[in-house]
């Protein structure tokens, strides 16, 4: 097993006194830029984080407040690893895909992480997929409390619904997949039959194409045909709910959701249907009937009066730098 040397420093003269010096030890997706650039640019309230790649900086990495590593190196195992390390240093486990995807199972990780920055609602630094604001467009942060009595939608609404005539489509391009999801669009598949349904399969994965380069001949069709939108995950994998829900949001078309997330904690009541621990047969039934019944599936719009849903920047860093500025900063789950 691969270990490393772990000391504090006695005194650290600092470069820039109040500069929060940040690492990438490996590739990180969205977060590109140099220097404090991407601070400055994304206006955060807090600008004195700096980004490098160049392990050299200060010729000891133990000069570096943070040393950032994500989910997909080191779930490949244990390589290249820094051999020192301060006991005041952050080092960071970021994962911006899901753990069902890329496990870690070294163990030379145990103890190795004492902050992290995921999906997961008890990360450190968590982030979501996607915004709730109402419609103000004020954002609701994550303790709110949802509206269960919420009104019916307007007649302006509902005339958007007059041309559908489809009940489901999946944009699919990822084929196999670690939730078995192909399989479960299968099975609802020949249920539906029963009905005269069917789910369209657009991608690689089915038989059609929206023959653009850009997503938005398949969101007019999902806007103006279908009545669902699958929004299967890949993964079955706690906290983990991606974008693709907003498919459906964004479209006027109801998302049936399948995923390792506690959805009612990420999405308004009545919103949308579950997959997840129920049959295929159940599913279709409760699809057909909604479908013949309009005022049932109006009801799954009533959010649309309370609430914006919009997506989220991946891996926002301004809260990571918020966090390193904060006045008392999240203590260190790592042993000594």
């Amino acid at each position: 097993m691969k270990s490393y040397k772990k000391e504090p420093f006695i005194r650290i003269d600092r470069f820039v006194p109040d500069m929060r010096n940040i690492l990438l030890w490996t590739k990180i997706y969205g977060l590109e830029d140099e220097g404090q650039k991407y601070f400055i640019d994304q206006k955060c309230a807090h600008i004195n984080c700096y980004f490098t790649r160049n392990k050299s900086l200060f010729g000891d990495l133990r000069y570096f407040d943070v040393i950032l590593f994500n989910l997909q190196d080191v779930s490949k195992g244990a390589y290249n690893l820094p051999e020192i390390r301060s006991s005041t240093q952050k080092y960071i486990f970021v994962a911006n895909d899901s753990s069902d995807n890329f496990p870690v199972c070294n163990p030379v990780y145990d103890d190795f992480f004492n902050w992290t920055w995921t999906y997961r609602f008890d990360s450190t630094i968590s982030y979501r997929f996607i915004t709730i604001y109402n419609t103000d467009y004020e954002e609701l942060g994550n303790h709110f409390r949802w509206n269960y009595n919420m009104k019916p939608i307007d007649a302006s609404l509902k005339s958007q619904f007059v041309t559908k005539s489809k009940a489901a489509v999946v944009f699919l391009d990822k084929c196999e997949s670690r939730s078995k999801r192909k399989d479960l669009i299968q099975d609802l598949q020949r249920n539906l039959a029963k009905y005269n349904l069917d789910v369209d399969i657009f991608g690689s994965c089915g038989l059609n194409q929206c023959k653009r380069k850009t997503m938005n001949p398949c969101f007019w069709r999902l806007r103006k045909n279908y009545f669902f939108y699958l929004a299967f995950e890949d993964s079955l994998a706690y906290d983990y709910i991606t974008d693709i829900v907003l498919y459906a949001y964004n479209n006027n078309a109801v998302p049936i959701v399948y995923g390792g997330a506690r959805y009612d904690s990420y999405l308004p009541p009545g919103s949308y249907l579950n997959a997840v621990n129920t049959s295929a047969k159940a599913l279709a039934a409760s699809m057909h009937d909604i479908i013949e019944n309009k005022e049932k599936y109006y009801d799954f719009f009533r959010w649309k009066n309370y609430y914006i849903i919009s997506k989220s920047p991946i891996l926002n860093a301004c809260a990571l730098c918020e966090v390193l500025n904060s006045p008392n900063p999240v203590q260190s789950t790592n042993k000594d």
